[in-house]
Parts: structure tokens; C-alpha cells; sequence
């Protein structure tokens, strides 16, 4: 056997122990049958440096997370994949892309709570990527206190380039003024609004 097949082989041996360390979940759950993602932990677990490791921890609170979707909803949503084989390979793409990109373990857990929703035809794909655009723009803080309070005026003003908030305005008259006297204000995006109550289901 040449050295390169030896080499081969040996980066496969690794691959497949660190998708066991990494989680079984991956091997029976939901994402088993999306090879983007099962590649893309291979990688993480070939080289050994700290982004790859941030990715692969990441990528196991995901897993374990929408690991409470119901045998039911899992099978339904595997075969509304399985025959749409561009849709598939998209899904799994956007997933390893946005994980990556959270800078804080949380959003994890706040992704895989909308990803549950997608999975259970609640929100169209579209809407689950500009949730999770948002979520990933915003600051972890901010995003809980919108949560737990929708009208924190400050929280909604640092939300805003979310798209979780947005800025209004509003003449109002003012003929002492010779004009109209415009007032600056904020509250929350429709797709805010979404965003609460999906995660207040």
C-alpha cells in the first residue's frame, strides 16, 4: 500500500473516531443523511486547532439540542429533503455556515430552538435564515432581554442592525416651528415579533 493511501486511511480512522467523541446523535439523529454536515465535522476533527474545536463544540450542542424533535417530525422532514436534492445540500451549507459563525454558545441553543420550528413546518427556510442572521449579528444580551421584555426601548435600539428592531419616525405638527418637528423612535420588527413568539412557544 502506498504512503498517500496509508495516510488516506488514517485521516478517515481519525475522521470517523472524532464523529463518534463528537456525538453519536449525528450518527442516528436528524442530520445523519445531509453529507455536508458529516463532512464538515471531519475536517473539524482532522485539524486539531482552536477554531475547528469552537466549530465541533458548537456543532455538539446543536445536535444534542434538536435531539427532542419527535420520530414523526424527523422522518417527515428527511423525506420533504430526499426529494429535493438541491434544498438538501442548502440546508446542510447554511447550517455549517452559521454555526461556525455564532461567537457565543448560547446562540447555538437559540438556533437549534429555530431550526426545531423549521423542522416542524412552522417557518419556511427563508424565515429560519433571517432569524438566524439576526441571531447571529446580535448581541446574546440583548437578544434575551428582547425575550424576556419586547418594549426595553434600549434593548430594541441596540437591535436594530438585527433587523430584530427598526427605527420609525413621524411628523408631528408644529406651526410655532414653521414646519414639522420629526420624532426619531424604535420598536420592534415584525420579524421580532416572530422571533418572541417562537421562542415563547
Amino acid at each position: 500500500m502506498k504512503d498517500s493511501e496509508i495516510m488516506s486511511k488514517s485521516l478517515e480512522l481519525l475522521a470517523d473516531f472524532g464523529e463518534v467523541a463528537l456525538d453519536v446523535t449525528l450518527e442516528e439523529g436528524l442530520l445523519k443523511d445531509i453529507p455536508v454536515i458529516g463532512s464538515a465535522i471531519k475536517i473539524a476533527t482532522i485539524t486539531k486547532n482552536i477554531p475547528n474545536q469552537l466549530f465541533l463544540s458548537k456543532m455538539k450542542r446543536f445536535l444534542q439540542k434538536i435531539d427532542k424533535i419527535s420520530q414523526e417530525d424527523k422522518e417527515n422532514f428527511i423525506q420533504d429533503l430526499d426529494s429535493k436534492p438541491e434544498l438538501k445540500s442548502k440546508v446542510g451549507e447554511y447550517l455549517v455556515l452559521i454555526i461556525d459563525r455564532l461567537d457565543d454558545m448560547e446562540k447555538t441553543d437559540i438556533l437549534a430552538e429555530l431550526f426545531i420550528k423549521y423542522v416542524k413546518n412552522n417557518i419556511d427556510l427563508e424565515t429560519f435564515r433571517r432569524l438566524a442572521s439576526a441571531i447571529d449579528i446580535a448581541f446574546i444580551e440583548d437578544i434575551k432581554a428582547l425575550i424576556m421584555n419586547s418594549s426595553d426601548n434600549q434593548c430594541l435600539i441596540n437591535l436594530v442592525r438585527s433587523g430584530l428592531s427598526v427605527v420609525s419616525s413621524t411628523g408631528v405638527p408644529a406651526m410655532a416651528f414653521g414646519g414639522n418637528v420629526i420624532h426619531i423612535g424604535v420598536h420592534i420588527s415584525d420579524i421580532g415579533n416572530l422571533f418572541i413568539k417562537l421562542m415563547n412557544e
